[in-house]
């Protein structure tokens, strides 16, 4: 795993100065080397986090032959060792996946994306055809951020390095903001600061004199649903899982595991057993909060595999490291699990420099409660439309006691969700702010659509159901903008490389052809993934219900960081776009109780922290 940057600009050389102030950004992506090329419009930055061949001849930026071909990467190929066959006649002086991919990319020029399995962002200089060729991985696991302008292309695994140039300057982008208090997120292409955008998962682009060109390379499609038998496809997901989590473990450092005690994360750690000859190490994070400590069933599976176990419980005083987390995310990132997973990553920094995780189970295999909860709701829209209406409004109108009962409340919202077209309806489940909510603190631009990021992504779903499209919804939008995010840069700002087995374009592709109703049945998510691996885990670990990998921050708000949330709102409410008024009120019904705005108010808490470190500063 590594940091990349650089610049080119055809109308003078980039100074060299800013590929040693970009590398200077990037130093926590890669401790252990640092490289520069710079020559005619190009200029390409490298930092170095060692995983394969430590010796120098892994250094970056690495050369063809002749020179005439430079690369920059990051990430991992992990069929490098099977794609060396399809280099003709080429002696390899490492035994570097990058070397592999620098070939590749002379036999093949931009098709040799079809060829790599594996999660990347890299930018190769051609000077004989004098362009820049980018890319980024199928499902969007490494960052690559990019600024387009007349002076320039600018690209970099991290904004700050982007930000370094003394002619870039931090400006916010209000209709980003406004969308990441949407989704907790900055959906793709948007970062949150004007002029600078990314690169979408499974998409690469040129640069060239005549200008930048962008082009999708990997689409997934849910239309070819296979006929076998369950027991056919458990028994042939398990092979491939295996054979992903294989992969996974080619390295020349430590490898391990985080094992937060699901089916997902236990599932992976039961592979790695299987094919380590040593105990695996597995790093779990708990809670002072009862209802939102998994421990218990972390040690369930570490026992049962007799692995090298380790421990970390997240109190609110974990909240000092708040600063370092808004630096190393540079976008506005809501996701508070953010916390927990950086000191994870802490943890697991001190013994490994690789971790799997479990990374997509859900997504694959229809793992979250929203996944029941949108099958209920579709299920009420087949009530008629006055009918619904009308049964809302009698259970708004009935006394509090008897509306707040639970069975009471969640059927005024099942019926008040089915009144919504079909994305309103899965927007309920995933946006923390829209319409009124959102309007009593922003005062800013109101897009035509605030929900157009969802809409676009259920246009692209070709599924034959409901859940193959909600799945792939998630796949799109929720795992590559939130959980991808989040890990990366809690990941790699302990200098420590993530890898997920569910991840593998393989395995995603065969997923998408398991008929929804092996995924989803009888109320079960995940039936098909538990059927697969029933032998391999602990039946407590294997009947579990659901268990997100949640912060207790409803009650930190009402409790040690109600002060905090406070200064902060009150600094927000200052900021342009923004109604204090509407800030302090949506506090005061937190404290009170008489509403939960816990997930809106830590959205709010971070942004005003990104402002302050990147706007301000």
């Amino acid at each position: 795993m590594c940091g990349i940057g650089g610049k080119i600009s055809f109308d003078g050389r980039p100074d060299p100065g800013l590929a040693e102030a970009m590398n200077e950004c990037m130093d926590h992506r890669g401790p252990d080397a640092e490289g520069v090329y710079a020559s005619g419009p190009a200029l390409l930055a490298h930092r170095r986090l060692s995983i394969l061949d430590l010796s120098e001849a892994g250094r970056q930026p690495m050369a063809n032959g002749d020179g005439t071909v430079h690369i920059v990467f990051n990430g991992e190929i992990y069929n490098y060792k099977e794609l060396r066959d399809r280099v003709d006649d080429y002696s390899f002086r490492s035994e570097t996946d990058t070397e592999v991919l620098l070939h590749l990319y002379e036999e093949y020029g931009t098709d040799c994306l079809q060829y790599l399995r594996g999660m990347f962002a890299f930018a190769i200089w051609d000077e004989r055809a004098e362009r820049l060729f980018l890319a980024r991985d199928r499902l969007g696991q490494k960052p690559l951020f990019y600024r387009d302008t007349d002076d320039g292309f600018w690209f970099a695994s991290s904004i700050k390095a982007i930000l370094a140039d003394d002619d870039v300057s931090a400006r916010p982008d209000h209709d980003a903001i406004r969308s990441y208090l949407n989704y907790q997120y900055v959906p793709t292409p948007k970062t949150g600061f004007r002029g600078i955008e990314r690169l979408a998962p499974g998409e690469y682009a040129v640069v060239s004199e005549g200008g930048t060109t962008r082009d999708r390379y990997w689409s997934l499609s849910y239309r070819n649903q296979s006929s076998k038998s369950p027991s056919r496809l458990a028994d042939e997901l398990r092979d491939r899982l295996r054979e992903a989590t294989r992969l996974r473990m080619r390295s020349d450092v430590p490898v391990g595991v985080f094992l937060s005690g699901g089916i997902d994360s236990s599932v992976v750690a039961a592979l790695m057993d299987d094919v380590a000859d040593d105990p695996i190490g597995t790093y779990s994070i708990g809670f002072d909060k009862e209802a939102y400590d998994e421990l218990e069933f972390a040690r369930e599976v570490a026992d049962a595999y007799g692995t090298d176990h380790h421990e970390y419980e997240v109190t609110p005083d974990s909240m000092d490291v708040l600063p370092e987390i808004i630096d190393q995310y540079e976008m506005p990132f809501g996701d508070p699990s953010a916390l927990p997973t950086y000191y994870v990553s802490q943890v697991a920094s001190e013994d490994i420099t690789v971790a799997l995780t479990g990374d997509a189970g859900d997504e694959n295999f229809a793992g979250y409660d929203r996944y029941t909860w949108d099958r209920v709701v579709s299920l009420a829209r087949q009530i008629p439309r006055p009918v619904r209406r009308l049964g809302a409004k009698t259970l708004r109108s009935m006394p509090r006691p008897v509306r707040e009962q639970r069975h009471a409340h969640l059927a005024r919202r099942t019926l008040e969700i089915a009144n919504g077209d079909p994305v309103e309806q899965y927007s309920r489940f995933i946006c923390h702010a829209t319409g009124e909510q959102l309007e009593r603190v922003w005062d800013g631009p109101v897009p035509d659509d605030e929900l157009a990021q969802l809409r676009d992504a259920f246009a692209r779903s070709d599924g034959p159901t409901r859940l193959d499209r909600v799945t792939h919804v998630d796949l799109q939008t929720y795992l590559p903008d939130d959980l991808l995010v989040k890990v990366d840069r809690a990941s790699m700002a302990h200098s420590l490389e993530v890898r997920s087995p569910f991840l593998d374009h393989e395995v995603v592709e065969f997923a998408a052809r398991i008929p929804s109703k092996y995924k989803w049945r009888r109320g079960e998510g995940k039936w098909i993934l538990k059927r697969a691996f029933e032998d391999l885990l602990p039946e407590k670990v294997l009947t579990r219900s659901k268990q997100g990998f949640g912060v207790p921050i409803n009650e930190w708000f009402r409790g040690e960081l109600r002060e905090f949330a406070r200064d902060n709102l009150d600094s927000l409410g200052a900021r342009p776009a923004f109604d204090p008024d509407g800030l302090r009120v949506t506090l005061d019904e937190h404290v009170r109780g008489s509403e939960d705005h816990g997930y809106r108010l830590w959205d709010l808490v971070m942004l005003e922290q990104w402002y302050e470190r990147f706007i301000d500063g």
